[in-house]
């Protein structure tokens, strides 16, 4: 399993995932599930969850249509909501043996899209594995696929529409570590990636293990401090 995050803020998006891909008692594979673009007017990163042969076909696809030039691609899109439906076709495409989308679709994967095209708004989309997509609500601007509902809490005590990008790429590291220590089919190396808005190029764009000093002083950090408040309880009439 995975678990992805997509942050949108005033100043920027942060995007992460982890790259875990099998988590067996004698046989654990990582592989990135993150595919950056970063090139002209436009920064755009793609996250995904999901079965790993499709977002990998996916990301193929991507790359080969960018080198090929000639079909729609990264570069041809217009706007994000284009990008979105591009992506969406061809995860229909790459999920069915007959390209045929259908309810009990198994194959499928999610993404989370988001960036910049210069001269337009930030955009964050969320793509579902039948090719329709949605942004996320303006009173909680982010998106999660995949083992959500460990690092989802922090994600909904400190993402509002005034976080600052810093404290959103925070909370996206506290959010990978708390679903790492609850769930074993997650896990390191997380890649994160930065942009700012209005930027030429990514701000950040790191692989950390959980020994990074990035990635350990804020984790670490976070759990002393839980800990040191719950030190600090009252106690209940009956422990007296």
């Amino acid at each position: 399993m995975t678990y992805c995050i997509g942050i949108k803020t005033k100043e920027g998006v942060v995007l992460a995932s982890d790259s875990r891909t099998n988590a067996g008692l004698d046989n654990v594979n990582i592989y990135s599930k993150m595919l950056t673009y970063d090139v002209g007017d436009r920064s755009i990163v793609i996250v995904t969850s999901g079965n790993l042969a499709t977002s990998q076909a996916v990301f193929k696809s991507i790359e080969k249509d960018v080198k090929d030039n000639n079909s729609l691609n990264l570069n041809k899109c217009k706007d994000f909501e284009q990008i979105a439906s591009y992506i969406g076709k061809l995860t229909i495409k790459h999920s069915s043996p007959d390209g045929v989308n259908t309810d009990s679709l198994v194959l499928g994967a999610t993404f989370i899209i988001g960036g910049q095209i210069k001269g337009q708004d930030l955009e964050l989309y969320l793509v579902y594995p039948q090719g329709n997509f949605i942004r996320p609500a303006d009173s909680k601007p982010y998106l999660v696929i995949g083992e959500v509902k460990y690092g989802k809490p922090i994600l909904d005590r400190v993402i509002t529409p005034d976080v600052s990008l810093g404290d959103a790429a925070r909370c996206s590291l506290i959010s990978m570590d708390s679903t790492l220590k609850s769930d074993l089919t997650v896990g390191p190396p997380i890649d994160i990636a930065v942009f700012k808005k209005d930027e030429k190029k990514l701000s950040y764009l790191k692989c950390l293990n959980t020994s990074d000093e990035d990635y350990r002083k804020i984790c670490n950090q976070w759990s002393d401090k839980v800990l040191q408040v719950f030190d600090t309880f009252p106690k209940f009439d009956w422990e007296k």
